[in-house]
């Protein structure tokens, strides 16, 4: 028994020594900030840098000029996918799925699209319209495409770009009413009169930069459309412990000065302490 005990009391010791206390911040909108210079002025402090800081072009749907989204996001952001709706069960998505191809597939909710046979598409006037709009294809194109995607179980992969502000127009144009949400996904609903006939889904970059004070590890996130979060995760055998509020401030204020942001937006992020039970 008492062998028992020494084990288990060793054990319990070792995970204390391994645990961490940490700090978890807010999400806070600092306004429109130049992307490219914080990135740069990061590099050249000498900090950690991680997460998606530049967004990969050829794999995402380029989203044009539109300016409602360019003046919501700011900079850089790009549309991961667009999904058309025919009802409330079957739409038809375009999306490259981290290819520089684009995959054009209609999903319907009970069914997967490579067992979708053509009697379950939509009609073609509306598959149609939406693949000329979308694809800017023709007539003669859009038919060609359509029958492909009837032969392929309903996915069909192709070399046209999508037409992003056309795309973007129409289902502003046809909606009555939108949601959009924000945080940690940027993404855009599209009704009409409480029916659904659209989805759009944004990506924009976020970049993690990281410095260490007295053994704590201090991280930015920031977003290239203005937002900043903050965390600290302390050192091993921190559980319990705090830093004082004035030091913690202290460090991420010259963070942001050393990357260029309002340092007194520091003085509005929000954390909350986590001690940490294992």
């Amino acid at each position: 028994m008492g062998l028992i005990v020494l084990l288990y009391g060793g054990f319990g010791l070792s995970l204390i020594a391994l645990d961490q206390a940490s700090y978890y911040g807010n999400e806070l909108y600092i306004g429109p900030i130049d992307y490219d210079p914080v990135l740069a002025k990061a590099e050249n402090s000498g900090y950690d840098i991680g997460g998606d800081a530049k967004l990969s072009e050829a794999n995402l749907i380029d989203p044009g000029n539109v300016e409602t989204l360019e003046e919501r996001f700011k900079d850089g952001y790009r549309v991961h996918r667009v999904e058309l709706y025919y009802n409330n069960y079957t739409y038809l998505e375009f999306c490259k799925y981290d290819s520089p191809e684009t995959a054009v597939t209609l999903w319907n909710h009970s069914e997967i699209p490579t067992s979708l046979e053509p009697s379950r598409f939509p009609v073609d006037s509306w598959m149609l319209e939406m693949l000329g709009r979308s694809l800017r294809l023709n007539e003669t194109d859009s038919r060609e495409f359509l029958e492909r995607l009837k032969l392929n179980g309903a996915q069909q992969w192709t070399n046209e770009s999508v037409d992003f502000p056309a795309t973007y127009a129409y289902l502003n144009q046809s909606s009555t009413n939108t949601v959009i949400n924000s945080g940690m996904w940027n993404d855009e609903e599209f009704y009409r009169n409480g029916t659904k006939i659209g989805y759009i889904a944004y990506i924009i970059p976020e970049v993690s930069i990281s410095t260490s004070h007295n053994f704590n590890k201090y991280t930015l996130h920031v977003g290239s459309s203005g937002s900043v979060r903050a965390d600290i995760l302390m050192h091993r055998a921190s559980a319990g412990k705090k830093i004082p509020e004035e030091e913690y401030r202290a460090v991420f204020k010259e963070m942001f000065e050393k990357l260029g942001l309002p340092a007194e937006k520091v003085d509005e992020l929000e954390f909350e302490y986590n001690p940490s039970v294992w």
